[in-house]
């Protein structure tokens, strides 16, 4: 049962926000041995341009890109976001707007000839209140202000779940001529898009189109303690359409901690996820790169435990 760390992504969200050169970026990289990567949204243009001039980079495998890539040019990099602009927004000028800069992910996915980009599809305006998920965690279940969320939100859903659509919609065209595939994330607020029943939708509506699940461990993991879905409910939704995942552990509702480091059960994980075509490490700074290598060896370990188990169990 060899473990191939080598299979595995690296998410530049480990040290995008500590380099300022795409040369300091690739000597963090080299640190951890491993040679693939996820690009996200930390990235300034400078560091993605630098990035096509370092010879370093031309041994590196990049696998998936994370909009919005690279930062807007003149916007702060302490305002880098998955969710800089609202996909799912009912108003159509701050849509059009996160089209436009999503577009400009998907050609920089396709300059890298990189054929996945993971989407965070926006959010049900007006309930943006931090800690409702927080809370729920630390009291074992769903709130009372978790529920007149829940509540507020349903009513209001279906105006974004068209709005988002319309999005989708004009972003599907645009991959179909790059050839790449659009990856919808699970998010880790209650008011972000999509829920399970929205991406039951999507995937029905756009069904035929390059367009999948992604799949975030931390995010699931997190919902399933706060009351919302069970994990296992979102991959059986998406079946075939599971496109990649991003690798992660979580305390509580602290998650984006290396595997290993946290509460999740990562046997049981790489059951779930040995099927994915792309898989990711999305750890965020503060780990140093034997933590990051020691994550990868685990993960590695799993992976091939769950892929060889089955064969076992036929033999």
């Amino acid at each position: 049962m060899e473990a191939k760390t080598g299979d595995l992504a690296l998410s530049t969200a480990w040290c995008a926000a500590q380099v300022d050169t795409a040369g300091e970026l690739l000597g963090r990289l080299e640190e951890t041995g491993l040679r693939r990567l996820e690009l996200e949204y930390r990235l300034t243009p400078e560091v993605v341009e630098g990035l096509a001039r370092e010879p370093r980079a031309r041994d590196l495998d990049v696998v998936s890109v994370h909009n919005f890539c690279p930062l807007p040019e003149g916007m702060p990099r302490q305002r880098a976001s998955g969710d800089l602009f609202n996909l799912a927004s009912t108003d159509g000028e701050e849509r059009r707007l996160a089209v436009r800069h999503t577009i400009h992910t998907l050609e920089l996915a396709d300059r890298l000839e990189c054929r996945r980009v993971v989407l965070h599809l926006g959010w049900v305006e007006g309930l943006e209140g931090a800690g409702v998920v927080q809370e729920a965690v630390e009291a074992g279940g769903p709130t009372p202000r978790l529920r007149e969320l829940l509540a507020v939100r349903r009513a209001r859903a279906g105006r974004h779940l068209d709005a988002v659509s319309f999005a989708l919609e004009r972003l599907i065209a645009r991959a179909l001529e790059l050839e790449i595939i659009l990856g919808l994330e699970n998010r880790f607020h209650p008011h972000q898009v999509p829920d399970l029943d929205e991406l039951e939708v999507l995937l029905r509506r756009f069904a035929g189109a390059p367009l999948g699940y992604w799949h975030d461990t931390g995010h699931g993991w997190v919902r399933r303690q706060a009351g919302l879905e069970p994990v296992g409910d979102w991959l059986a939704l998406a079946g075939d359409a599971l496109v990649g995942c991003h690798l992660h552990d979580a305390v509580g509702s602290r998650d984006h901690l290396p595997p290993g480091g946290g509460e999740l059960d990562w046997r049981r994980e790489a059951v779930r996820l040995a099927a994915a075509p792309v898989k990711v490490l999305e750890i965020h700074p503060g780990p140093d790169a034997a933590e990051v290598v020691r994550a990868a060896e685990l993960l590695a370990a799993e992976l091939a435990r769950a892929e060889q188990e089955p064969q076992e169990g036929q033999a």
